[in-house]
């Protein structure tokens, strides 16, 4: 998947962490980790969680934002 086209690695990251956050895989802390060599922001990370609250569930996404701070520590919004 990574090597295709179409979408640019910051891209195909924020859809991984919010896919993984929905369905809450314990995978989402080493694709949060390997963000930071995307160009992906603490912040773009935010936004992109604020959508799994919404579309996936608060629980999923308070989870995740718990997920997120250890990784990046206390940047973001969440």
């Amino acid at each position: 998947m990574w090597s295709r086209p179409r979408l640019d690695r910051r891209t195909k990251s924020l859809l991984t962490i919010a896919i993984l956050a929905a369905l809450g895989h314990e995978e989402l802390e080493l694709h949060l980790e390997a963000a930071k060599n995307t160009g992906t922001s603490p912040e773009d990370v935010a936004e992109a969680l604020f959508h799994v609250a919404v579309y996936a569930g608060v629980p999923a996404a308070n989870s995740a934002f718990k997920r997120a701070k250890r990784v990046f520590g206390k940047g973001g919004d969440g």
